[in-house]
Order: C-alpha cells, then sequence, then structure tokens
C-alpha cells in the first residue's frame, strides 16, 4: 500500500530523553552513538483503545537487543513505561498510534565503534537516549491480499552473529524492500544460505499446508512479538503449528502464505514472482488468523492500560 500522510501528525511532538521536541527538530547530537556508529535498538508496539498491545514483549526486545550489543546502561521498563506515557498524553492520543521506541547507547566521547568511546567527560559510561516516536497511522498491507517476489539477497545467519538483535543494522532488509517496490510488489521473501526461508524484508513469515502452520526457526532475525501472539493464537485455538526449515520448494508448494507485523497482523500473500500462490485466494486459515489477531488487539489481558 502507497504510504499516507495523516495531517494529525504535523503537530505531534517526540519525547528525546524527557524533552519533548517537534517531529523535524534537531535533538541527537552529531556524537550520539546510534547516528554515529549504529548502536540503536528498537521496537513499535500500538496504542489500541488507550491500551499498549503486547508492551511487554516489546520492552523486552529493547533491552535483550541492548544486551546483545553489550551496552553497560539500559533504562528500565518502568522508565520506558513513563516516558510514552508522558508522550501519549502531551499529543492526546488514545487510539490508532503507532509508537517507534528508540534507543540509542548515548553520546560517545570520540569517533569509534568500541563501546567503551560511549562515556561522558568523567569516563562514565553515557546515559542511554531514549526516543519515543509516536505516530497516527493505519495498517501498511492491503488486507485483501499482497504480492511478492523472492528476494536475490540473502539474510545474514547466526554464524556471523546473533541477528536477534532489533537494531539499526537494516542493510540487507532495505535492499530487499528496494527489490520489492522496483518490481511493483510489496514484499520479497528472504532465504538464508542455507536455503531456508528466513523472513519477509519487514515481517515475519509462514505458510500453511495441509491445514498447519509453519514458520521459519529464529535464526536470521529477531523473534517477533507478532510472531509470538500468531503461534499463541494457534495454540489456543486449536491450529497445528510448528517451526521448520522450509525450503523454496516447500514454498511454493504451500497452500497458503502470509507475512505477519505488527501493524497489520497476518496477511496473505497471494501472488508469489508473479505466480498465483494456490489459487491465488486468501486462505481460511491466514483469514481465521487475522480475525483472531485483531480480536486479541481489544483484549484487555493482552495489553498494558498505559492510559487508565
Amino acid at each position: 500500500m502507497a504510504p499516507t500522510v495523516d495531517p494529525r501528525n504535523n503537530d505531534v511532538v517526540n519525547w528525546v530523553n524527557g524533552a519533548f521536541v517537534a517531529r523535524y527538530a534537531p535533538a541527537v547530537p552529531v556524537y550520539d552513538a546510534g547516528l554515529m556508529h549504529g548502536k540503536l535498538v528498537w521496537s513499535s508496539p500500538r496504542l489500541v483503545q488507550r491500551r499498549v498491545f503486547r508492551l511487554h514483549d516489546h520492552l523486552y526486545k529493547i533491552r535483550h537487543s541492548a544486551q546483545l550489543n553489550f551496552w553497560p546502561r539500559i533504562p528500565s521498563d518502568e522508565q520506558i513505561i513513563d516516558a510514552i506515557r508522558d508522550t501519549l498524553i502531551r499529543n492526546n492520543m488514545t487510539d490508532g498510534v503507532h509508537i517507534r521506541i528508540l534507543l540509542t547507547a548515548g553520546n560517545q566521547i570520540t569517533a569509534g565503534m568500541d563501546i567503551a568511546n560511549v562515556i561522558d567527560e568523567q569516563g562514565r559510561p553515557s546515559e542511554p537516549r531514549l526516543i519515543i516516536a509516536p505516530e497516527y497511522r493505519t495498517a501498511v498491507y492491503d488486507p485483501s491480499g499482497i504480492r511478492a517476489i523472492t528476494s536475490s539477497y540473502l539474510r545474514p545467519g547466526p554464524e556471523m552473529v546473533d541477528q536477534r538483535s532489533h537494531d539499526n543494522n537494516q542493510n540487507a532488509s532495505a535492499r530487499a524492500c528496494y527489490e520489492a517496490k522496483h518490481r511493483g510488489v510489496t514484499t520479497s521473501l528472504m532465504y538464508d544460505a542455507q536455503g531456508h526461508l528466513a523472513e519477509a524484508f519487514a515481517s515475519h513469515a509462514g505458510i500453511v499446508r495441509n491445514g498447519k502452520l509453519l514458520t521459519p526457526h529464529v535464526r536470521c532475525c529477531p523473534e517477533g512479538v507478532t510472531r509470538k501472539v500468531i503461534l499463541e493464537l494457534c495454540a489456543a485455538h486449536g491450529i497445528p503449528a510448528a517451526e521448520a526449515d522450509l525450503t523454496r520448494d516447500d514454498v511454493a508448494a504451500a497452500d497458503e502464505l502470509f507475512i505477519m507485523g505488527t501493524m497489520s497482523g497476518p496477511i496473505a500473500v497471494t501472488t508469489l514472482d508473479d505466480h498465483p500462490v494456490a489459487n491465488g485466494d486468501i486462505g481460511p486459515i491466514t483469514q481465521k488468523l487475522y480475525d483472531l489477531y485483531h480480536a486479541a488487539m481489544l483484549d484487555p489481558a493482552q495489553s498494558y492500560a498505559i492510559l487508565d
């Protein structure tokens, strides 16, 4: 789907380490470690009817990513929650909001990728820089089905570095994104060096075969909150599901193919590489999971009452 512009976002302010700043106002120093050397981790939950869906899963993803990158200081969950709450209240936001939580390692004393450079003038580890950037945003994928290609770019695997960090190193995914857009489709499927499906460029992926959901093992990307929710919904509603190593032949033979991300939940891929997936329609299990996911977003047990 083409990006849409919501005029309400023109007046939204962001939270940067306790200060509210306009959307395009300068707020990060040149010597911020996230800007200078990519020491930035992030996650993006949704605000639905005054509640943040699966907030603590997103906070875990941020903390785990920072730990994987050896950061000496990480704000507490309570500090991040307070910052989110203050930002939502300041912007009078209560529903339909995409909350981008960004955390950098903080200022560094000199240029260089060594985490030992991320210190203040007294030689102490720098205070991390927390940024809360909310925006009004609707679903980014067409729920009636999308087209995809198989990317020519591979996802790096764990034999190189632990890929479960949700950080700012998105080069491979960004190039796969461009490749898909250049081909006039919505997304692209990325494989690893062993020939197994890893993910789509910005979402996890899964197939259905003979009534069973199969999704790749998490080796080449972060674990994914939406993926976790989908597997929980399968377990709760009697839908067989498992992790599996999926080859291109497995994907080509699937009865259903879908991607899953925070903004839209499970979305059917109805065309892959200019060929229909099965009969080219949304499959029954994908549709059921789509309905269950959107119901879960309204379930108080699945969210955090951040404004109440």
